[in-house]
């Protein structure tokens, strides 16, 4: 009888010895659930950011293909197109801002230097509500900034466009062998143009964006500021 009142039971060392090893499956289930979510958490926010990053140059895309061909006055009181295109970024008119929703706005698109050596790109607007926007330096309040890439090796920009409205005239008029070419620099107040195709280089992707080309029409319509 004592001998099986012994085997109907644990004994204090048996009941150690099975908290020890059931400890020891938790701790092992732990470290694996941790290197799973340290694994799995990686390839999730890089995708979230790709997608973010993405969405953000969808909407500046957007921006550059709604360009306004927008007249202003330079210092001398002649007509001109605002839009100043470097290697290094643009300034525009666009119908289509990501913030502003009540009306056009100025988009400004550059490039910005990081610390490791790669660049950022960068958009900045500032709303046209309640602004009249007649003058080329005129002083703007740009209230908003949004990165769009980080960590790009390279960021550029170029133009397709008529070097001038004479030259696009005299073309339209006899057919002269003369035409529009890519250029690193666009000045609309110069060029009395708006350019006809946006190059943006993102390393060695390059994206171009159609514009509107009114500016002879808008030229010859204009009435005095």
């Amino acid at each position: 009888m004592a001998s099986l009142r012994r085997s109907a039971g644990l004994t204090l060392i048996e009941l150690l010895i099975a908290i020890t090893i059931l400890s020891l499956v938790i701790g092992v289930a732990t470290y694996g659930f941790s290197l799973f979510s340290q694994h799995w958490e990686g390839p999730r926010s890089g995708f979230e950011r790709a997608a973010g990053q993405m969405q953000r140059l969808d909407l500046v895309g957007k921006a550059l293909r709604d360009a306004l061909p927008w007249i202003v006055k330079n210092e001398k009181g002649s007509p001109g197109f605002y839009f100043l295109g470097r290697e290094e970024g643009l300034t525009l008119v666009t119908s289509s801002p990501i913030y502003a929703t009540d009306g056009p706005a100025v988009m400004r698109l550059f490039r910005e230097p990081e610390p490791a050596g790669t660049y950022r790109l960068v958009y900045e607007e500032a709303p046209l509500s309640g602004v009249l926007l007649r003058n080329a330096s005129q002083i703007l309040p740009f209230r908003h900034r949004l990165i769009v890439l980080e960590r790009q090796p390279a960021i550029s920009f170029r133009y397709f466009g008529w070097r001038s409205l004479a030259e696009q005239l005299r073309a339209d008029e006899d057919g002269s062998s003369v035409s529009a070419i890519w250029s690193e620099e666009f000045d609309g107040i110069s060029r009395v143009v708006q350019p006809q195709r946006v190059g943006m280089r993102l390393g060695s992707f390059e994206a171009v964006y159609l514009m509107p080309d009114r500016s002879r029409t808008l030229m010859e319509r204009a009435s005095p500021l």
